[in-house]
């Protein structure tokens, strides 16, 4: 039941940050790299793929519930805080986005990123899930894109 208890903290640290079972990390690592080729031609496609990096890494640290790592992303420390209670409060939790690429918007050295977020938890030995929308911003600062904002 301390897992039901704990939903409204699901939906809040949901809320906060988010993301879980990235696409995998040499999947990222192709795209990275195809699109660092055709970088100088299309700088937003490059930039694009910057973005998608950062968001991966978030991503992976949501999975393994690293909270050292959802920092390094750019996710304070409060919110970091959120996380780690409720990542102990639901040891089972996953956070997964779907954030289609046609929803990334960047202009200059800021962006945004509609996403569909699903969260699940564990109660009684059922999951219970849901999803709602969220938006992510980043922005760049000495040509390294940071998560800034998650609601």
């Amino acid at each position: 039941m301390k897992s039901l208890a704990s939903f409204p903290a699901l939906i809040a640290a949901a809320g906060l940050l988010a993301m879980a079972a990235p696409p995998s990390w040499p999947q990222t690592a192709k795209l990275v790299s195809s699109v660092a080729d055709s970088s100088a031609a299309h700088p937003a496609v490059g930039e694009a793929a910057l973005v998608q990096a950062k968001l991966d890494q978030f991503d992976s640290a949501l999975a393994t519930h690293d909270i050292g790592q959802l920092q390094a992303a750019g996710v304070k420390p409060v919110s970091a805080k959120r996380w780690q209670k409720f990542f102990k409060e639901n040891p089972a939790a996953q956070v997964t986005d779907r954030c289609p690429a046609w929803a990334l918007a960047i202009s200059g050295d800021a962006a945004t990123w509609d996403c569909t977020e699903k969260a699940t938890i564990v109660s009684e030995g059922k999951p219970l899930s849901f999803e709602h929308l969220i938006r992510y911003t980043f922005s760049k600062r000495d040509g390294v894109w940071t998560i800034t904002d998650r609601k």
